[in-house]
């Protein structure tokens, strides 16, 4: 199979356009449009950006890097509530990478709640708002939460909460502060 016919394909197997995948890969469209169309041979950097992009790393074949998937996440076994301490540390991994974004999301995930469906759905749908992509088509299938959920907490902090949740959230009914999955870059360990 020629590069251009594996890059095709992973970026089709992601439901990623080919502006998608430049805007990831940090290239221009037209660079995009020539070599998935057989007109130019990649520059290795190019190839190299291209692939992170995608979620591979280079080789003699395209092999997955091991990154975290959103759909690997679930509820803590022990109490049944979502396993923040994971969200917090995929949040980190796509903060750092986040040319990774697209294959971290890209799998539609299987939780056991409705609930945790939609803070999945949220999440996916914030990341690729945030890179600039579309979600992924399984976020169209996830039907919003018919109550509201929100963390215990007195009502000046669930006024602080709301106003800092992410718009992708509430569209859920999720009341949820950004901060409590992600943080400032500069506080990431590593």
């Amino acid at each position: 199979m020629s590069i251009s016919a594996m890059i095709r394909t992973e970026r089709e197997t992601l439901g990623l356009s080919m502006r998608d995948l430049a805007a990831l890969a940090g290239v221009s469209y037209p660079t995009i449009s020539r070599i998935e169309n057989g007109h130019e041979d990649p520059r290795w950097d190019t190839l190299t950006k291209i692939a992170a992009a995608l979620g591979k790393t280079l080789a003699p074949t395209f092999e997955t890097r091991p990154i975290l998937r959103l759909a690997d996440i679930d509820v803590d076994g022990a109490t049944g509530e979502p396993d923040w301490t994971r969200l917090r540390s995929f949040a980190d991994q796509i903060t750092l990478h986040p040319e990774w974004t697209a294959a971290a999301i890209a799998d539609a995930p299987s939780p056991d709640s409705p609930f945790m469906s939609n803070l999945l759905a949220a999440i996916a749908e914030k990341l690729a708002d945030d890179a600039k992509i579309q979600p992924p088509d399984w976020t169209k299938r996830t039907v919003a939460l018919e109550s509201r959920w929100e963390a215990p907490a007195t009502p000046r902090r669930r006024a602080m909460h709301a106003e800092n949740t992410p718009a992708q959230f509430a569209a859920r009914g999720i009341t949820l502060p950004k901060r409590a999955i992600w943080r400032d870059r500069e506080l990431i360990p590593g």
